[in-house]
């Protein structure tokens, strides 16, 4: 859907879709000269050295707002209890979520919204992002116009994510229920607890069917 939306922007724009590091390096070194990057929602991390080879800024479309920079936006969003969510479209530097931020677009998830809730909110907010902005990423090689929007929070990572699914016998039910909302809704549980040397996996009940009328 991205792909041809894009295209259809300007004749002079051909559009390469790439999914793996390998085929970034390998697009990239083939032909930098007007060349421009846009990462869409990806967890692949584009080395300074690929960056430095194009003509212009690269830009990102991160699936969370700047105060949640990292990985896993969504999970640390729901178990913050986050009143505004968004997307953010920024630069790409050679450190992950530290560019100039050109865009944001926000919304208020509801009360007691859990990772599918901000994940699918803000992968809507991207996809307008890109659509608001694709005249000029693809029919003007001049930079974006950043604004004075600056990155905060806690930078989070993979590992810690992965900390916080690792739960243990005395948690509260408070806390276990906040945990599975956040890390473990259906389609992608990773909880975890060990007990007497034994490895549980917390596997999310299926959806009941709802009663006929």
């Amino acid at each position: 859907m991205l792909l041809p939306h894009l295209a259809r922007q300007t004749e002079h724009c051909a559009v390469r879709h790439v999914e793996h590091r390998a085929q970034l390096e390998a697009a990239i070194l083939e032909q930098p000269a007007g060349t421009r990057l846009l990462a869409f929602c990806t967890a692949v991390i584009v080395p300074g050295s690929l960056l430095a080879r194009l003509p212009g800024p690269s830009y990102n479309i991160h699936p969370g707002p700047p105060e949640f920079p990292g990985r896993h936006p969504e999970s640390w969003g729901a178990y913050d209890g986050a009143r505004a969510f968004g997307a953010t479209l920024h630069e790409m530097a050679p450190r992950v979520d530290e560019g100039a931020i050109v865009d944001v677009i926000r919304f208020t998830p509801p009360e007691g919204a859990g990772q599918l809730e901000f994940g699918l909110s803000a992968f809507r907010a991207a996809l307008e992002l890109v659509v608001r902005w694709a005249p000029r990423l693809t029919g003007d090689d001049t930079p974006l116009p950043h604004t004075d929007l600056h990155w905060s929070g806690r930078k989070t990572t993979h590992a810690q994510l992965e900390a916080m699914c690792r739960v243990t016998p005395d948690i509260d039910a408070a806390e276990f229920e906040r945990r599975r909302r956040s890390f473990a809704e259906p389609g992608g549980s990773r909880m975890t607890l060990v007990l007497h040397g034994r490895e549980f996996h917390y596997t999310a009940p299926e959806t009941p069917p709802k009663p006929e009328t």
